[in-house]
């Protein structure tokens, strides 16, 4: 069983600390990818949804990149790459499979919040009020557990009590401008005693678009992320106004998708002005202490953007 052992960020008395103290406690990140591009339907035992061949690809190449900047990315370099198999809700934050969210303490270390920094990438849905992220197969031990629910009003999705700081989620839905108060209870586990908390959330209000011809914009996110704040590197990189995009991708609209592709990040403390210091501080190589709560956030997106499947941005 892999130990982690390396020096992790010290909490602070105050909220933030001072650049110079904290630069020199900066280290390379755990950075893992699960992604599905293969769905296996429900006639065969799996989650169902419609194949996108593309996707592991776009994950990769930000996970790829954040491992040209020096970060972790597990023993002989590919072990934190999880592409397909037998994805479902054990290797997440899931109170509904497990209550304590203990998904950092596998034998071989594949949950999420073993890493510091990770990408989902998958199909998501609109579930109300919050994200729901669809799984390749249910959990053998739970029937009808496709979905990965987080954000919003969902209770299920909790990360941040172990390790995990920077989460991006390249799916549908996954930062739905209704669904931002709700959000924050996603990174942070109140069913255990650690004080541990997410900085950074990251996905996307209405439709997200799925091609290689992304790949550079998510290889850009993991480059950009080290000399701008992160959030900026998410929002400036993957945000697609429809006048660039129309006329090659969906140029007579058949698909529904001839409109923006909206990027929001989000982040969280104990007000809104140190959520907000975070939001537009905090590098991949540059990480302050742990959000001493989650009662306040803020967010970065640009205004106006109209996705497909959603209405115009308006928080």
């Amino acid at each position: 069983m892999e130990t982690r052992t390396r020096l992790k960020w010290v909490a602070r008395a105050a909220a933030l600390v001072a650049a110079s103290a904290l630069a020199q406690n900066a280290s390379a990140l755990y950075v893992g990818m699960y992604a599905i591009g293969d769905f296996v339907p429900s006639s065969s035992g799996g989650c169902g949804g419609g194949d996108r061949t593309s996707w592991p690809g776009m994950a990769q190449a930000w996970w790829d990149h954040m491992g040209v900047h020096g970060h972790y990315q597990g023993p002989a370099g590919n072990q934190y790459k999880y592409i397909n198999g037998n994805m479902n809700i054990s290797r997440f934050c899931d109170t509904s499979y497990d209550a304590d969210c203990r998904d950092h303490q596998s034998s071989s270390p594949s949950g999420l919040d073993w890493m510091d920094a990770a990408i989902i990438a998958t199909h998501g849905s609109d579930s109300g009020d919050h994200w729901a992220g669809t799984m390749r197969y249910p959990n053998a031990s739970i029937p009808d557990s496709c979905d990965l629910d987080g954000g919003g009003s969902s209770q299920e999705m909790k990360v941040g009590d172990s390790w995990i700081m920077f989460q991006h989620v390249s799916s549908c839905f996954s930062a739905d401008d209704d669904n931002l108060p709700g959000i924050r209870n996603a990174m942070e586990d109140t069913s255990t005693s650690t004080t541990r908390r997410a900085h950074l959330w990251t996905g996307f209000h209405g439709l997200m678009w799925i091609s290689s011809s992304f790949n550079g914009d998510y290889r850009d996110v993991a480059h950009d992320g080290h000399s701008i704040p992160v959030a900026n590197a998410w929002v400036q990189n993957l945000h697609r106004p429809n006048q660039f995009d129309c006329a090659w991708y969906d140029p007579f609209n058949w698909f529904g998708t001839c409109q923006d592709q909206c990027p929001v990040a989000y982040a969280i403390s104990n007000t809104t002005g140190n959520a907000l210091t975070r939001l537009t501080t905090e590098r991949y190589n540059f990480v302050y202490s742990d959000p001493p709560d989650n009662t306040a956030w803020a967010w970065m997106a640009y205004g106006g953007c109209d996705p497909s499947g959603e209405t115009t941005w308006n928080p």
